[in-house]
């Protein structure tokens, strides 16, 4: 990344923005983006305020687009920079922060526009009011756009309280002192949107980040977006799941179709050739097949082959309604349904448990994960889908010895039963649970429990989506609030 750019200079910026600063709940004034002017010295104003809100004619966007693009070559740059705007009652405009670490020239330029003509300020009971407005400018195939980017104040608000059902667990969270946690929101970073349910981590480290307004990449520093530049899919197509195969190909499930990236090449699945339904999640499998959950059946995919298993093959089977898919280190199948969970053994011998004395009776398990010593962890949904918290929820542990175990929040300290996703710590031998209520949970398999969230911790909220892990053991957690990030701190 180039820290200057000239006219004629070809740009090498992959991305110009890094944002790792957390934008705090209340609304005071306040610098939004870690890159500052000094030049402006902050005074009293509301951010994004009024009725109408401060503003500027789009035609004046657009000119600074063109007389940029006129004066640098950006053919070779892809990414975006967004201005925090200090709109005065007066309409004289100044930028007080923004999103380029390198403080290009063409950063300094576009600073030079936006404080250059009068906005329009925003109103309040019909007076004229001192406010911040946010601009992005983005550039891609060698264009550059520019619009206003409107703050929803509600999704900057708390979460609100986690709900704890727990009502005996104290939790001390001696562990949280260990970690740092930085938190990304689409109001201080290029996230497309603060919710997602679905995220990976491909060999190289890079966090691949699905929502339903778009799908980025994160290297740890910078944000690059998936776009039509780059990919099939437009900067606003909606993902509905990805996962990484263990020859590092993306598989991308979007409309009703599965896209399989090679490195830059994109290939095309119509799974509806083989079900109707569409498809739910995508698993990778320790095994190396990758699994498809539908609400025909499960399809299997190895070396190119499509195999769908279903009531028709597999008569065990409690229903075609597949929730989710797990091959373990003994070439074990277990499957989730909505009416049960059974397992199929590498010999193809089926073990149903609604007839059994297991945590599994008419559960189904949503998630699963293994450690060195072999005990599996399973997430569990109550087939009954009770409204309410269900104790037959929480976690089940099959230890290697062949005993069940089941932590639910009467029994351990599981601050509540319902458990969007599990991942098993390698480099700590913890367990990770994401609670749609609850936050995060730190289980150190054995006694000690440990819930982060909004109130207790850096956590943006409590519902937690995913969790994974990359190779040097960061941890990224997808919410309802943001993609939050927890790495062990240095010397620890």
């Amino acid at each position: 990344m180039s820290a200057l750019l000239f006219p004629t200079q070809i740009c090498k910026l992959s991305l110009i923005i890094l944002f790792i600063l957390v934008l705090p709940a209340a609304l005071p004034a306040q610098n939004l983006f870690l890159e500052k002017v000094e030049a402006c010295n902050t005074s009293n104003y509301c951010i994004d305020c009024g009725d109408p809100k401060a503003t500027c004619d789009q035609i004046i966007l657009d000119n600074i687009c063109e007389r940029s693009m006129r004066k640098y070559i950006l053919k070779d740059v892809s990414g975006s920079i967004t201005f925090q705007v200090l709109v005065e009652s007066t309409g004289f405009g100044r930028v007080l922060s923004h999103t380029d670490i390198t403080n290009s020239t063409l950063t300094a330029d576009l600073i030079r526009y936006l404080n250059g003509f009068l906005w329009k300020p925003a109103l309040v009971n019909g007076k004229p009011v001192t406010a911040s407005v946010n601009v992005i400018f983005r550039m891609a195939g060698g264009k550059m756009s520019s619009q206003i980017q409107r703050m929803d104040l509600a999704e900057l608000k708390p979460p609100g309280d986690p709900v704890i059902y727990n009502k005996n667990a104290v939790y001390t969270n001696p562990s949280l002192k260990n970690y740092e946690f930085t938190v990304w929101t689409k109001y201080n970073s290029p996230l497309p949107d603060n919710i997602s349910q679905s995220c990976a981590v491909d060999k190289s480290d890079i966090l691949w980040y699905a929502t339903a307004r778009g799908l980025t990449r994160f290297d740890g520093k910078f944000f690059n977006p998936v776009n039509e530049f780059n990919s099939p899919f437009t900067a606003e197509t909606p993902i509905g799941d990805i996962t990484v195969d263990k020859d590092n190909n993306k598989w991308v499930y979007v409309d009703g179709k599965i896209y399989k990236c090679t490195g830059v090449l994109w290939q095309v699945y119509d799974f509806q050739k083989f079900i109707s339904s569409g498809v739910t999640h995508i698993l990778n499998s320790s095994n190396g097949k990758l699994l498809f959950t539908t609400k025909d059946g499960l399809v299997a995919i190895r070396n190119d082959k499509v195999v769908l298993l279903n009531k028709k093959n597999i008569p065990k089977l409690p229903s075609n309604d597949i929730s989710f898919a797990y091959v373990d280190s003994h070439n074990r199948l277990w499957i989730g349904t909505s009416k049960g969970s059974i397992m199929i053994d590498k010999y193809f011998f089926v073990t149903t448990f609604n007839t059994s004395n297991t945590p599994l009776k008419n559960m189904c398990i949503s998630g699963a994960v293994e450690d060195e010593k072999g005990n599996l962890y399973f997430s569990l949904i109550d087939c009954d889908k009770v409204p309410t918290d269900s104790d037959k929820e929480g976690i089940a542990v099959l230890k290697t010895e062949g005993n069940w175990l089941h932590y639910n929040d009467k029994n351990s300290g599981m601050p509540s039963n319902h458990v969007n996703n599990i991942l098993y710590d390698k480099f700590e031998h913890v367990l990770w649970i994401g609670t749609d209520q609850s936050g995060l949970v730190r289980f150190n398999l054995k006694d000690g429990w440990e819930n982060y969230h909004n109130n207790n911790s850096p956590a943006p909220g409590y519902t937690i989506y995913q969790l994974v892990q990359d190779s040097k053991g960061v941890i990224y957690a997808t919410t309802a609030n943001g993609l939050l990030r927890i790495r062990k701190k240095e010397g620890l």
